[in-house]
């Protein structure tokens, strides 16, 4: 109990708390330091600062515990004493008299010297094996006692010698509740030693887990914090190079095209960190919504199309020539899933290598499809070692080749946590230098499209009758309220800009019928937000506010974010940073 180290020999009960699942006790002596009582209790599965613990034992000493559990009685004239199941009388009291009659080693060879009935003592001798109550009144050398014995813990019992002569009939009534005192001492003490143990333990674990916490949070900040520093000091180091080099054109070309991939590089990390945060909080939402799985994979082909033809790898998709195309799910997780998917194959995998995307669906009862995605590649695979914890966050294999890659490490870790969610499965056969194959299985339900206009695919050329049109931009910060103006007016619109929400409202109150055609609303504004700013339009008296389209423009780019702002009054939602593609077909579907 005070944190002292002691010795103990091993003995039977010791070495039975290897393999047993119950408290044991024994007796033993340590040198040095005397007789102690041993409590022991086993414990299975706990490792303490890497030292794996079969058991934890408390010691108590004899003394104290032959105070409570071997007692003078009936001043002095009785004793308890604490009698294994083979008769041997492991404590008794050192002063009383009762010794005189039973002060040999085994109770039950001193009771057959003294000639008691043989019937009594086989009666104490089953009791004491078997653990049950026993009471007798025997005479022996001109005393008459009343013997009682009650089974304690782990195999032994209290015997109680009283001799008869000396008390009377209130005391032996009374009997009952000085037993019922002593087994609940002893109780106690294993009690105490049992939440000791557990104590011990539990805090133990606890110090454990609060270093790996702490551990696995310097370890995150450390990543991401190497992960978006590395391309956001591409991109000011590009700039600066374009501001040196004004006066050279293909440089500054050159340097605003590797800027380029450098943001968007960065944005795929903090949107990595951000759905990750979103996975583990539980905030994450599937969408239940009519996709067309044809399109899926085209847009999948066209977004990897490009990195793959930066390497020459012979990138295909493999799926039958007539199938399904309508579901009911979340396209833009499956996308997600998708292009983790390839986009890991198509960076681990050398040059001239191939990757293919292969879909296939096994119809299921009902209305359900059990679709099957597989990515597959000739790249450098994946050891044992790392596919036992590939699907954990920042996790990511060593070697020559990836060592030239960065990356967040989180992209497995999504895409096993999104296939989760969507109550699919995922699985992956590796070996390395020979290539590895990812399976993704989702039950999607099917349903029929309903006829419609693709979008997918580049808009060049915006159509005549947009040319010239006004658009109100509401958007607080002074730099992208810039950027998206000049973009605008590069494809042929005239912007006016307004710094807050109710600047844009007055904007628009005090416009003529037909003067603005769309309005871009920035959400996380001061004076008015987006929100408010589009609520209130809706809710005045211009003759334009019912039918003017307003489209969110805002770095809120979750799903509670988009329906908050087709709630308030907004046709679409446009996240941050602003996709010139995007922003063109927008304006195709909402200006007439």
């Amino acid at each position: 109990m005070t944190g002292e180290k002691i010795v103990l020999s091993e003995s039977e009960e010791t070495k039975k708390l290897k393999i047993s699942d119950e408290v044991r006790t024994d007796f033993c002596t340590v040198q040095t330091k005397g007789d102690f009582w041993v409590f022991m209790s086993p414990l299975s599965n706990v490792t303490i600062d890497n030292k794996e613990y079969f058991g934890v034992i408390m010691l108590v000493d004899s003394n104290t515990y032959a105070e409570i559990a071997a007692t003078a009685l009936y001043e002095n004239q009785g004793a308890s004493y604490v009698v294994n199941q083979l008769g041997v009388i492991e404590l008794r009291p050192t002063d009383s008299t009762a010794n005189d009659y039973f002060g040999g080693y085994n109770l039950l060879h001193t009771l057959r010297e003294k000639k008691v009935d043989e019937q009594q003592i086989l009666a104490l001798q089953q009791g004491l094996e078997q653990q049950h109550k026993v009471e007798f009144i025997t005479k022996t050398d001109g005393e008459t006692w009343r013997i009682q014995s009650f089974p304690e813990s782990e195999g032994n019992s209290i015997v109680l010698a009283i001799p008869v002569s000396i008390t009377a009939r209130k005391t032996f009534e009374g009997m009952q509740n000085v037993v019922v005192m002593i087994v609940l001492t002893l109780s106690t003490v294993v009690a105490m030693a049992v939440v000791w143990i557990y104590y011990y333990v539990k805090k133990g674990q606890q110090v454990k887990l609060e270093q790996a916490k702490a551990t696995l949070k310097s370890d995150f900040m450390n990543k991401v914090s190497h992960d978006i520093r590395t391309p956001l000091t591409a991109v000011i180091g590009l700039n600066d190079l374009m501001l040196h080099n004004a006066g050279e054109p293909d440089i500054v070309a050159d340097c605003a095209q590797k800027a380029k991939k450098s943001g968007e590089y960065l944005i795929s990390i903090i949107n990595d960190v951000l759905d990750m945060s979103r996975i583990e909080s539980g905030k994450l939402r599937i969408s239940h919504a009519v996709f067309d799985m044809k399109e899926l994979l085209e847009t999948v082909i066209q977004l990897e199309t490009y990195p793959s033809g930066e390497k020459a790898l012979n990138f295909r998709l493999d799926c039958p020539d007539n199938f399904h195309r309508g579901f009911l799910g979340d396209a833009v997780r499956i996308k997600q899933c998708l292009v983790n998917l390839i986009s890991n194959a198509i960076k681990f995998t050398p040059e001239q290598g191939d990757v293919t995307l292969t879909y296939r669906e096994n119809p299921e009862s009902g209305r359900y499809t059990r679709a099957c995605f597989t990515v597959e590649d000739t790249g450098i695979g994946m050891s044992e070692a790392f596919m036992q914890q590939m699907f954990h966050p920042f996790e990511q294999e060593q070697s020559s080749l990836t060592a030239a890659h960065v990356g967040s490490g989180l992209g497995l870790a999504i895409v096993h946590s999104l296939v989760t969610l969507m109550n699919g499965t995922i699985h992956a056969e590796s070996k390395l230098n020979r290539g590895s194959r990812f399976v993704i299985e989702l039950p999607l339900e099917r349903t029929e499209l309903s006829e419609s206009d693709p979008e997918d695919g580049r808009t060049d050329e915006l159509p005549a009758y947009l040319l010239g049109k006004r658009i109100l931009l509401a958007e607080d910060n002074e730099i992208n309220r810039e950027i998206v103006a000049d973009l605008l007016a590069g494809l042929g619109f005239v912007v006016d800009g307004a710094a807050n929400g109710t600047e844009a409202v007055e904007r628009f109150k005090t416009s003529s019928m037909g003067y603005y055609s769309i309005i871009l609303m920035d959400i996380q504004m001061p004076v008015m937000n987006g929100l408010e700013a589009a609520a209130a339009i809706r809710g005045s008296a211009h003759m334009d506010a019912p039918s003017i389209p307003i489209i969110a423009l805002s770095a809120n780019a979750f799903e509670e974010d988009v329906e908050k702002s087709l709630a308030h009054g907004m046709q679409a939602h446009i996240s941050k940073p602003v996709d010139i593609e995007i922003i063109k077909k927008t304006f195709i579907k909402y200006i007439h």
